[in-house]
Order: structure tokens, then C-alpha cells, then sequence
């Protein structure tokens, strides 16, 4: 009979320490299992840190369990020639090993000089060891850029960025895909800022969905719809928000392009 007791006692205990040591976001509990720790590096320019981008797909991860570890080197309207020129870039390189590497063009290189696109793109990834998955962030197409797609063709960057990572291992993220999707079937939804350029958080929101999803092969659907940090002084901020009315159609837009 005491032995009964002392078992009962001890499963009592283990239950309430295990509540206690819960973690959970503002929209759904974080599961505790499934831990990767994976380590993935954005490289980019605005288009990649408009409203946090590399820090929601890293909350998307802690949401789904897989508590990834990304890093960025973002610089405004960077070219793969900026990265390359870059000696902190280099040196991150040199001295980190990544399990996955997002390399983002300037919006228009891809379309008007693919040539140094190919050619810096090649530099850079002859740093990166052969053990880690590259993959280019295909970016969208904004009215200012139409002119360039003289071929008429559908997702004129993703072509393009076919060509340049061709014979390669990359993989192309198609974030360009999803905005034009998205826009074709809820036009009534902008995903830009008013620049008509730069991501507004549905445009960033969907860009976090597509890469998480194409990274983790697991669907965006019931991922939160906001997520929070910390700033340099403690205090809770939100990364981005996007309202439950548009919610929905971007994961299914996110899961419709990649499954």
C-alpha cells in the first residue's frame, strides 16, 4: 500500500512540474517535442527584413517545435556583389556552419543583369560548404519592374533565377509565385507597402509561410497570426500583425504553391 502511495506522490509531482514549465505563444501552445535546432542564414537586402521576415519564420519554427536558429546579413538594396564585397559577410562564413542558406537578389538583377547575378552567386556559394542547402529567395514582380519582363512571362524572376542557379544543388524558394496567386484570387487584398515596391506584414506574412513551409515541408495552416520578441530594453514587441479577415487566405495561398 505504500508503495501505491509513493507512486501516486510521484506522478502528481511530475504532472505539475511539467505544467509549470510550459511555454506558449499568444495564439497557441508551443509543442515540446520535435527539437532540430537547425541554423539558417538569410541573405538579402530589404525585400528579406521588411517587417522582420528572418525573425517570424524563426517563430513559426518555435511554434511548430523545430526551434530553428536564424541569422541575417540584410543590407538596403545589397546586391550579390555588395555580399560578396562584404568581409563580415565572409567571416561568418568562414567561421559558422549553416543548415541552410536563403540567398536574396536586388529586385531587378535577376531580370537586367542576370550575368553578375550568376557570376557573384557562384562567388559566394563557393564559400559554403557542400553539406548545406542553398536555396534563392525568388522575389515578386511590383509595377515599376513590369517593363522588364519582355518575354511576357508568367514569373519572369523565377525563370530567370532558374537559369543562374542551373547545375546547382539550390532550390528556389517561389515567394514571387505566391504574391501573384494571392493577387489574381484577392485582389481586394494589397500585399505591398505604398511604395507599390517593399512588402507591407501580409506580403512579409506570406513570404515567412512560403519559406517556412518550403524549409520544414510542414503546412503554414493554423500558424499564429502574430509574433513577438523582445527589444533591447526587455520589453514585448510585435514583430508584425496581420488581421484574421486575410489570415487564412495567405497559408492557404502559402500551402497551395508549396504542397
Amino acid at each position: 500500500m505504500l508503495n501505491i502511495f509513493k507512486t501516486l506522490a510521484l506522478i502528481i509531482l511530475v504532472s505539475c512540474s511539467s505544467n509549470a514549465t510550459e511555454t506558449s505563444s499568444e495564439e497557441t501552445s508551443y509543442p515540446p517535442l520535435l527539437i532540430i535546432n537547425e541554423k539558417i542564414l538569410f541573405i538579402g537586402n530589404s525585400f528579406t527584413f521588411y517587417w522582420n521576415l528572418p525573425s517570424q519564420v524563426e517563430k513559426m519554427s518555435i511554434e511548430k517545435g523545430l526551434n530553428w536558429d536564424v541569422k541575417h546579413v540584410t543590407v538596403p538594396s545589397a546586391k550579390l556583389r555588395d555580399h560578396w564585397n562584404n568581409p563580415d559577410l565572409k567571416s561568418l562564413l568562414e567561421n559558422e556552419t549553416f543548415d541552410h542558406i536563403v540567398i536574396q537578389e536586388h529586385s531587378t538583377y535577376p531580370l537586367t543583369n542576370s550575368d553578375d547575378t550568376k557570376a557573384y552567386f557562384d562567388l559566394l556559394t563557393s564559400l559554403i560548404p557542400s553539406s548545406t542547402e542553398l536555396h534563392f529567395f525568388s522575389t515578386w514582380m511590383y509595377p515599376s519592374i513590369e517593363q522588364f519582363n519582355t518575354n511576357n512571362e508568367q514569373f519572369p524572376i523565377e525563370e530567370s533565377i532558374k537559369q543562374i542557379v542551373d547545375g546547382t544543388n539550390t532550390k528556389i524558394i517561389p515567394v514571387g509565385r505566391a504574391f501573384k496567386l494571392f493577387n489574381d484570387k484577392y485582389p481586394e487584398f494589397n500585399l505591398l507597402m505604398e511604395d507599390e515596391k517593399h512588402p507591407n506584414p501580409n506580403g512579409t506574412y506570406l513570404a515567412s509561410c512560403i519559406i517556412f513551409s518550403h524549409i520544414s515541408g510542414q503546412s503554414s495552416l493554423n500558424l499564429s497570426k502574430r509574433y513577438k520578441g523582445k527589444d533591447t530594453k526587455g520589453v514585448e514587441i510585435y514583430y508584425s500583425i496581420v488581421e484574421d479577415e486575410v489570415l487564412t487566405f495567405l497559408q492557404q495561398i502559402s500551402d497551395e504553391v508549396i504542397f
